[in-house]
């Protein structure tokens, strides 16, 4: 008895250990398409990725299998009503196509994934995951656009809809699905719906506007409820644009498209939708720009009479827009696409991105009062963002007024200068006498580092005036820090610059009159914003942005979405459209993002090649009518650089990542029709621009652009990376470079045995250098590279992302790392560790999981910690020097280079 007894109990503990090993060994992590939108999505062929969470070194997928179901109990017993992958024996865990029946609006689907691993031997089931479709199909919208007749004010004054109505009985579910144009923010009963800001995010307007879709549920309740709208100009007819912001998309009125859709336990369904029925009033904020200021009387709150100025609102359907996109000239803007549209012909699509959302809230680290009654909070940081107002007694009528600015004068009061035409104030108006007011402004964001508070009830604290960072909300995936601490402020500085200049676009700054999407500063700064975050959905927005804007001829626009820059873009910025999706590919694996932005890319790159300048000279260039003016060339720099080889050099970058683009989706004819073509205009630009061993020029940016775009023949590049090398000597080691070339300086020195020189520009602490800007102050980049001593007003940005560029050298050379195949599926892990540089640190969150590496010199040593997720593969290449010998695991390596199964390692060289 006691034997059999024993028998059953250890055969009870194997299982529950075996149990263990494979719930060990599910996968997880389980993502749906980007990982950004799982509620209201309107992906009609989503892809599905997961992670492996084998630790075992060599840990790899053999062959999923993935069910999708209609209902959580349906999955539990492991029935794929809606798609059942079957066994499938592949290794492809990330960006899975969904394969099964056809989605359906409004439906939540359950899913889960198992895997067979290297041994052949199956995984448990993940747990389970879901997502919920919105709105697919143009006849699911059965409410109205609606407005205010008439408009008030310029730009228009915001507006407040409202409908009350009955929720008959007990709730399964409630869901809104909303949009405006310009910006809307909803409450139900009081409180504030979702917790997404500046909806529904910048399109191009004439075609396409996206929608949200929020769970309601919880803030319904049996009988009478009330949902308000609350709408503002945003980006959409606020005035963008210098010179005061006189370029729009319309004069309004504030439209809203809204449907609630209540679900009852018994499975009946009830909408509420915008349309004659709402009512619709001038709301509290009295004026709000982008650019100027948002302005709230909370002595105007609705109290619900007749009073209140409530009317019916008109139903917008139909309505044509009148445009001012590229400003008040009709002769200078002759060519362009008409700038009317009527609501009928706008797409209404399901947002795709990330939205914009608080991800943090900071205090000041400072209060000063520099005169009676003016109170500046230094909140130690420049940011994009907006500041919560707590007031704790009110004073009727009282205006309290936040001045918000990047710099100080130095009486201590805030300079507002360098922000141009823009007025940057809010005001708030208080509705009480002794009571607690609470305010934060919903239809704009600063850039800022110091708020001065004027009117303020009292004196105000540190708790009362609190900033909130507001950006796309991307999640961070990339890790850095080094022995040096001049590059630890850099990278830090980048960071908060990119978090800065993503609010829904690429921005070229978030404070002054512009903030554009300049797509000049987007595609130099693309790499390194890959390497900082999960930033692969708002790339593939941007790129439909571009597409969407673009011209019928083929050209594209230096801003995207199109707005007060005309076209056709200027080289380096129109190459965005190829240099942009392509970036995003290699490092997410995104195929679809070179699928759906194909057209686009190739009509720039035909453009390009049709234009008469190629067929003139046989390359490319842009000119103005004079053929004075080339372009923006090498923006801002130190040394100016000839700008007309700059088209010809980024034809020959554009046509090629065609041809690469052409062959990942199968296109044969063109891939090799492209790369013919690059071959053929690399030919041409070296007849064109090179002469006596230089470039012409002799610049270190007109040298670079032919090496990095591999324009230069191969047995001249070490000659040309010389030329660089010799240039940077004879500056003391400093560039010359504007944002273009600055972005490819310390590449290529490293590329071409300059690592240590290439260390010595990154580290310069005095003029021009990324070190200046830290040392003097700055916690983001810099527009100019002596900021600090250039008049404020006019284009002096203390937070422009383009020459946060230098990041993606601290990853790929620093640290090493590298995509070889995209989605970093198989690696490379290259590190280039200066001889002044004691230690790295770095890790990248990949969507097969964390990359690391970390090198340190120790005891004459230089020991180098790498990991490699499941599931991936990597290609070990060693900095040894002659002499030098380095060991794995104990064992002597006898080349440079090796392969890494997946697993963590060290390795010794000395």
């Amino acid at each position: 008895m006691l034997k059999r007894f024993l028998h059953t109990w250890l055969c009870l503990v194997l299982v529950g250990l075996l149990s263990q090993v494979q719930a060990q060994q599910a996968p997880h992590k389980l993502r749906y398409e980007y990982g950004d939108i799982r509620l209201g999505t309107g992906v009609r062929k989503p892809r599905l990725s997961w992670q492996l969470a084998s630790t075992q070194a060599g840990a790899r997928q053999t062959a999923y299998q993935i069910l999708v179901a209609s209902s959580a109990e349906a999955l539990a017993k492991n029935q794929g009503d809606v798609w059942d992958s079957g066994k499938i024996n592949t290794s492809q865990s990330v960006y899975v196509d969904y394969q099964g029946k056809n989605l359906e609006s409004r439906q939540r689907y359950f899913w889960k994934v198992k895997i067979w691993d290297e041994k052949g031997k199956a995984s448990g089931w993940s747990k389970p995951d879901w997502w919920e479709m919105g709105l697919l199909a143009k006849d699911d919208w059965k409410a109205d656009w609606i407005g205010m007749a008439g408009v008030v004010g310029e730009p228009p004054r915001s507006t407040q809809a409202r409908k009350e109505f009955l929720v008959r009985g007990k709730l399964a579910k409630a869901r809104v699905y909303a949009t405006g144009l310009g910006d809307y923010a909803l409450q139900i009963n009081g409180q504030r719906v979702g917790d997404m800001l500046l909806t529904p995010g910048w399109t191009d307007y004439l075609k396409k506007v996206y929608y949200q879709t929020y769970d309601v549920t919880e803030l319904l309740k049996e009988g009478n409820n009330q949902i308000d709208a609350f709408l503002g100009n945003g980006w959409w007819s606020g005035g963008l644009g210098w010179g005061g912001g006189f370029h729009r998309y319309s004069q309004g009125p504030l439209r809203l498209l809204c449907q609630l859709e209540l679900t009852y336990a018994d499975g009946t369904r009830e909408l509420i939708t915008s349309n004659p029925s709402w009512k619709i009033r001038l709301s509290p904020v009295i004026y709000d720009s982008m650019y100027h200021g948002e302005h709230y009387d909370a002595r105007q709150e609705a109290k619900g009479t007749e009073a209140d100025g409530w009317v019916t609102p008109v139903v917008l359907n139909t309505a044509k827009n009148q445009t001012t996109l590229f400003g008040p000239s009709a002769d200078a803007n002759a060519n362009e696409q008409a700038a009317t549209f009527d609501m009928n012909t706008l797409q209404v699509v399901a947002q795709e991105a990330p939205p914009i959302r608080v991800t943090e809230t900071r205090k000041a680290v400072k209060m000063t009062e520099p005169k009676p009654g003016h109170f500046v909070f230094d909140f130690g940081q420049n940011m994009a963002g907006i500041v919560h107002l707590s007031i704790p007694k009110g004073v009727y009528g009282q205006e309290v007024a936040l001045h918000f600015a990047e710099l100080l004068h130095d009486d201590g009061t805030v300079a507002q200068e360098n922000l141009r035409s823009a007025k940057s104030t809010d005001r708030y108006i208080c509705k009480s006498n002794g009571g607690k007011e609470e305010w934060e402004p919903m239809f704009l964001y600063h850039g800022f580092r110091y708020v001065e508070v004027i009117g303020f009830p009292g004196k105000p604290t540190t708790d009362q005036v609190v900033a909130k960072v507001i950006h796309t909300d991307f999640e961070p995936i990339g890790e850095f820090s080094t022995s040096e601490d001049i590059l630890n402020k850099i990278y830090s500085n980048a960071r908060w610059t990119l978090k800065s200049n993503a609010l829904s676009i690429p921005t070229d700054c978030p404070q002054r009159d512009e903030r554009l999407g300049w797509m000049g500063d987007a595609q130099i700064f693309v790499a390194s914003s890959c390497y900082l975050m999960d930033i692969n959905s708002f790339w593939a927005k941007y790129s439909r942005d571009i597409a969407d804007s673009q011209h019928p001829s083929g050209y594209v626009y230096d801003v995207n979405p199109k707005m007060v820059v005309g076209g056709p873009s200027k080289p380096a910025w129109g190459d965005a459209t190829l240099i942009v999706p392509w970036t995003s590919y290699e490092f997410f694996g995104d195929k679809r993002i070179l699928e759906t932005n194909y057209a686009s890319m190739k009509a720039w790159v035909e453009y390009m090649n049709q234009h008469a300048s190629t067929k003139k000279t046989g390359l490319y260039y842009f000119a103005d009518p004079s053929e004075k003016w080339f372009g923006y060339g090498d923006w801002v720099p130190v040394v100016a650089s000839p700008s007309k080889p700059i088209g010809g050099a980024y034809q020959v970058y554009s046509n090629t990542l065609l041809a690469k683009a052409a062959t990942v989706l199968g296109k044969t004819e063109d891939a090799t029709k492209y790369a013919a073509l690059a071959k053929q205009y690399t030919s041409k630009y070296n007849d064109l621009y090179f002469k006596d061993n230089n470039y012409e020029g002799k610049t270190q940016a007109a040298n670079l652009m032919p090496l990095t775009f591999g324009i230069v023949p191969e047995n001249l590049r070490a000659r040309i990376a010389q030329n660089v090398a010799d240039d940077v000597k004879a500056h003391d080691n400093h560039l010359t470079t504007g944002f273009i070339a600055s972005q490819q300086i310390l590449p290529r020195l490293s590329d071409y045995g300059y690592n240590d020189l290439a260390y010595q520009v990154a580290t310069q602490k005095t003029y021009p250098s990324w070190g200046y800007m830290a040392e003097n102050g700055a916690t983001t980049m810099w527009e100019l590279w002596n900021s600090d001593k250039e008049k404020p007003e006019g284009m002096n940005s203390r937070n422009h992302f383009a020459y946060g560029s230098v990041i993606e050298w601290y990853f790929r050379y620093l640290a090493g790392v590298e995509p070889i195949d995209p989605g970093f599926k198989t690696f490379r892990i290259a590190p280039k560790p200066p001889k002044d540089l004691n230690w790295v640190k770095f890790s990248y969150q990949s969507l097969y999981g964390p990359i690391v590496s970390n090198w340190e010199r120790q005891n004459g040593k230089l020991q180098l910690n790498v990991t490699v997720p499941p599931n991936t593969q990597a290609e070990l290449v060693l900095p040894l020097t002659a002499g030098q010998t380095a060991t794995l695991a104990g064992k002597k390596l006898k080349t440079n280079t090796t392969t890494l199964a997946p697993g963590s390692y060290r390795v010794e060289i000395q």
